[in-house]
């Protein structure tokens, strides 16, 4: 008997030290601060996100947290993203099934479902896909303003983009870019409300990356008439260690 559990905890172990092997896990952190029409003043953003990888499967999840903000509550966002990557005829994608929850109101809740195709290149990054949106109305809201029906809004099949070029190839000690795009880590934006971003980012010492990030958002942007709405900058460190060594 002991020499069976013997053999078991060996492979099982092996197993394990296997799947380690093939797995990459990937930790980030960053500061948004920036200002826009509904902030009233300066506005500053916490975030933390965490990726695990194993083979070809990953799945990300992070948690937004607002630090000065007007009239929110302390947490603001959630992700979670499952993805798959695909290779046909040596063209290389992936596909992922995301979910994000946007608490930007005590009387309102917004809450995301979407698929997107996800195509890294040498130099261009392009992401594809649709969304279901709905804006929940929330119990307090419910009971301050005596709701009892219609305490729900959808909005179906909303198209979700990103179109990205970078001057040097993804594996580069350091990288420079500019994107414009409908989605972040914690938010959707109408189609019509494209985000502009620049973006840079160093390999300070593996395996650790530092990046900064300039965004502007837009209202209306693709309609006859374009207002701005606001701007932050980001800052933060990737953590990306090599589970190999």
């Amino acid at each position: 008997m002991k020499s069976k559990f013997k053999y078991c905890l060996i492979f099982s172990l092996s197993l394990l030290l296997s799947a380690r092997m093939q797995a990459q896990i990937t930790l980030s952190t960053y500061i948004d601060a920036g200002e826009n029409n509904v902030s009233e003043g300066l506005l500053i953003k916490s975030s933390v996100l965490g990726s695990y990888q194993i083979n070809k499967f990953r799945v990300e999840g992070g948690a937004q947290f607002d630090l000065k903000n007007a009239g929110s509550g302390f947490f603001t966002g959630g992700s979670l993203i499952v993805a798959r990557e695909f290779s046909i005829n040596k063209f290389l994608f992936e596909t992922q099934g995301l979910f994000l929850y946007n608490p930007f109101s005590p009387l309102i809740h917004e809450s995301n479902r979407g698929v997107v195709i996800n195509i890294p290149r040498k130099h261009f990054h392009y992401k594809l896909g649709t969304e279901f949106k709905t804006y929940n109305i929330t119990n307090r809201a419910k009971n301050d303003y005596d709701i009892t029906s219609n305490n729900k809004l959808n909005e179906n099949w909303n198209l979700i983009y990103l179109i990205k070029y970078n001057l040097k190839p993804p594996d580069h000690k350091w990288n420079a870019g500019a994107s414009i795009t409908n989605i972040d880590h914690f938010l959707i934006n109408q189609e019509t409300n494209p985000m502009v971003n620049i973006e840079g980012r160093y390999d300070i010492s593996s395996p650790l990356t530092l990046y900064i990030e300039s965004w502007y958002k837009s209202a209306g942007s693709l309609n006859i008439s374009a207002n701005y709405f606001g701007f932050f900058f980001r800052t933060g460190i990737i953590w990306k260690p090599d589970l190999k060594k």
